[in-house]
């Protein structure tokens, strides 16, 4: 069996209201809606009151067979009409960008040369830690993975998708001196974040563009284009997870046919078998 999985929003301080438009029809200031999660409090619906998590602790075999670990993987939708805080991950969370920005746009990602803790310092103390990372002018269609330990963040105007294990945590190191509707600025996590970072300069790689955009070894990311009829297979090996960016068709199995329209989202567990998408279809396809 097939699931269509409903979004989960999240308020960001930065957050644009793109995703209330394309999920609700509505002007709601959202900076996230997780599409694919088995995270904590945030399970993807699936319909008649059950959840991605659900499914998952009855029977793991949907990640993979014999898989025995929590759900490993999470995809969110960011809509960042403001710049996001510069932050780092640490070794728990390895992430990819895929961009669907209609405007020119921009990320700060990684160090321009070579630094050290103490200069970083420094400039955070200065407010001056932008002009230590990369500004790299992006648009829809460019790829980036994003490692564990380098600096980054995502800036205004960029509308894309996050693939990234399943994991939250995030260490914020400056967020441009931001104060919320309460007039109180965001937590910041500077010792965090400086043990942490990857001080190297980091060499930008734009992924080309083809079917296959991030491979990593926590999971691989596909552009899918259809344009009339297309059939896959998941195997034992992994799921499939499925979310439109344009056009309309259907996605069919033996037993099942579910609409499908732009940022729709389907989970295909492992060991399904053949499917098939029928239409006009451009989709990011997400398996292990």
């Amino acid at each position: 069996m097939i699931y269509e999985l409903s979004p989960l929003f999240t308020y960001n301080l930065w957050g644009g209201r793109k995703l209330s438009k394309i999920y609700q029809n509505k002007n709601n200031q959202y900076g996230e809606a997780w599409i694919m999660s088995c995270f904590k409090d945030m399970n993807s619906p699936i319909g008649k009151g059950k959840t991605l998590k659900d499914i998952f602790l009855k029977n793991k075999n949907i990640v993979k067979q014999g898989y025995k670990g929590n759900f490993p993987l999470l995809i969110k939708l960011i809509d960042a009409e403001d710049d996001l805080s510069i932050q780092v991950h640490p070794d728990s969370k390895t992430e990819c960008w895929h961009i669907l920005s209609s405007k020119p746009s921009k990320l700060y990602l990684g160090f321009k040369k070579d630094v050290n803790r103490k200069k970083i310092e420094k400039s955070l103390n200065e407010g001056k830690i932008t002009k230590e990372l990369n500004h790299i002018d992006v648009k829809k269609g460019d790829s980036f993975l994003i490692k564990p330990g380098t600096i980054h963040a995502i800036g205004k105007h960029t509308f894309l998708i996050e693939i990234q294990k399943s994991d939250d945590t995030t260490y914020r190191l400056y967020d441009f001196d931001r104060v919320d509707k309460n007039g109180k600025k965001r937590e910041l996590h500077i010792k965090q974040a400086l043990n942490t970072i990857n001080y190297k300069k980091l060499n930008i790689v734009k992924k080309k563009t083809g079917s296959v955009l991030i491979k990593s070894p926590f999971f691989t990311v596909y552009s899918l284009k259809v344009n009339g009829s297309k059939t896959l297979i998941a195997d034992k090996k992994s799921f499939h997870s499925l979310t439109v960016l344009s056009g309309h068709g259907t996605i069919k199995t033996n037993k099942q046919t579910i609409k499908l329209k732009p940022f729709t989202t389907i989970f295909v567990p492992s060991d399904e078998g053949k499917y098939s998408i029928i239409g006009k279809i451009d989709a990011i396809l997400t398996t292990l």
